[in-house]
């Protein structure tokens, strides 16, 4: 055996230390729970277009009371469009469905749940007499104007932020009042939580009874089209100890983090999270393939550590466009944390890493628009390349967006109807009629931005992760031409997209195998 190389031993040993340094972690950071449970949820995307409804529902999986907040945001530049608190017994369950009625109301939101909600979400009566209350466009007009347009149909497509707020303190006033009672199983009384905060106990001090948030929520939803026949289903994603305090043993018994707010101050926000509140730090757990690490950022960059467990380098999904078959695949892309480093009301006139444009008050929202490349690969792995021999990109320009996986060849146009009838569709270039197109693979590279590799602003450590924070799903759907198309005739699936990370200290890669420190 060849000695090895002093500069190789110095080098193993200090990738070794690098490696080891990297695995300590502890439970008291961001973190992606795959088992879908946690402190906050991300759903990528909602739409009331074309005669589609999304129903998402909320459940507690513990035993504690839970304050929860909701934010719908519409997709261009994830302004708000409704906010609002949700109260969950332990076990308990709460649905809404949002809906259009016509072009002034386009997104309005109804409860199919008597759970507690603060406001109670009545505003409006169908004629029914069920009452509902409509997504509104404040948040993007008069005062609040950005570059995107200021029009009802904004609000019909956006995404849903839950984030839980505290516990109620058992057996206390505001507890037994959401408590479920009776054989109906409907809270004891919701006008006591209403209550408290109009000139009650929460009107001057929004944390009365409630200790800090401990975990254990999650939320599906699925796109429904009845008249179509098409439904999408979907889990949001999850996000744990969001906001945590290492002195809080056992877990929820202090109110050190209770976010709990009046919904019209818009707080709780994803920027918000915290690890540590005397340290005034926020951290985040990243699985990587071959390692845990743990990263630190100061509170003041909070929205870092959230971004950080959601970096991708790359996504990818499988895709049909098989015409023969009546398959369309439509992918939401969604990027949760955007606003927080490009809308101009909240970081100035200059984005922040590891996003490059701005979203303006006013002018041209293309400003903010995320240019990548994307490779296609048809069923037998093949990459297909594009009609002008150029390398394709996507425009990918809003907080949430639907691609139209449809490759088509040159002066033809995708001949199906797209279920979720997005505005917000970023083009595939045009690829040869000589190339098989219906289906395969895609893959987008989050990464290269030309010149400059995008790249979240360092951990206190000095670790970056590269690429942006995504999320999403595809949504596939079959028309079986047999029948024609009817209700009857389509079959609709939904899957979540796939990523890559990439993480350096030093320029080194994070992510070597256990064993492996680098050398030959």
């Amino acid at each position: 055996m060849s000695p090895i190389h002093p500069y190789r031993r110095a080098l193993r040993t200090c990738l070794g230390a690098l490696a080891l340094a990297l695995v300590a972690t502890t439970a008291d950071a961001v973190r992606l729970n795959p088992d879908g449970t946690g402190q906050v949820l991300l759903f990528p995307y909602y739409t009331t277009r074309a005669g589609n409804q999304t129903i998402f529902t909320l459940v507690n999986h513990t035993t504690r009371t839970k304050a929860l907040n909701v934010r719908l945001s519409e997709a261009r530049n994830g302004r708000a469009t409704l906010n609002f608190n949700v109260y969950l017994g332990p076990r308990d369950t709460w649905t809404g469905v949002l809906f259009s009625i016509d072009e002034t109301r386009p997104a309005n939101l109804i409860a199919t749940d008597p759970s507690c909600t603060y406001p109670a979400l009545v505003d409006e009566m169908l004629i029914d007499g069920r009452g509902y209350s409509p997504l509104l466009e404040y948040e993007y007009t008069g005062a609040n104007d950005d570059a995107g347009p200021d029009d009802y149909d904004r609000i019909s497509e956006g995404t849903i932020t839950v984030i839980e707020t505290g516990n109620f303190v058992p057996g206390s006033d505001l507890a037994k009042a959401v408590a479920p009672t009776g054989t109906n199983g409907a809270p004891a009384n919701c006008d006591v939580i209403r209550a408290a905060w109009t000139g009650g106990a929460w009107t001057t001090n929004p944390g009365a009874d409630l200790t800090n948030p401990t975990g254990g929520i999650s939320g599906e939803a699925m796109v429904l089209n009845v008249g179509v026949g098409t439904v999408m289903g979907f889990n949001a994603t999850a996000l744990d100890d969001f906001r945590v305090d290492p002195a809080d043993l056992p877990a929820g018994s202090r109110a050190s983090v209770v976010s709990h707010a009046h919904p019209n101050r818009f707080r709780p926000t994803l920027a918000d999270a915290l690890s540590d509140p005397v340290a005034a730090v926020a951290k985040a757990t990243v699985d990587l393939q071959y390692r845990r690490m743990e990263l630190e950022y100061p509170a003041t960059r909070a929205i870092d550590a959230v971004s950080a467990v959601l970096m991708s380098s790359t996504i990818s999904t499988n895709y049909s466009a098989d015409r023969v078959a009546g398959a369309t695949t439509e992918w939401v892309i969604a990027f949760p944390t955007k606003p927080f480093y490009t809308d101009e009301a909240i970081v100035g006139t200059t984005a922040l890493a590891p996003f490059g444009g701005v979203y303006p008050r006013a002018g041209d929202e293309a400003a903010s628009v995320v240019s990548a490349g994307y490779t296609l690969y048809d069923r037998t792995g093949r990459s297909v390349p594009t009609s002008n021999g150029t390398s394709p990109r996507l425009a990918l320009g809003y907080v949430a967006q639907v691609v139209a996986v449809a490759p088509r060849d040159e002066g033809s146009l995708p001949a199906l109807p797209h279920p979720l009838a997005s505005v917000l569709q970023p083009r595939l270039q045009p690829i040869p009629s000589t190339r098989r197109h219906d289906g395969g693979t895609i893959d987008v590279n989050l990464v290269n931005a030309g010149e400059l590799n995008r790249a979240l602003r360092p951990s206190t450590e000095g670790t970056v992760m590269y690429g942006l924070p995504a999320i999403g799903f595809a949504a596939v759907n079959y028309i079986n031409r047999n029948t024609g198309v009817s209700s009857a005739a389509n079959y609709s699936v939904a899957k979540p997209q796939r990523r890559a990370q990439d993480c350096r200290r030093n320029l080194l890669n994070c992510d070597v195998p256990s064993g492996n420190n680098g050398g030959p």
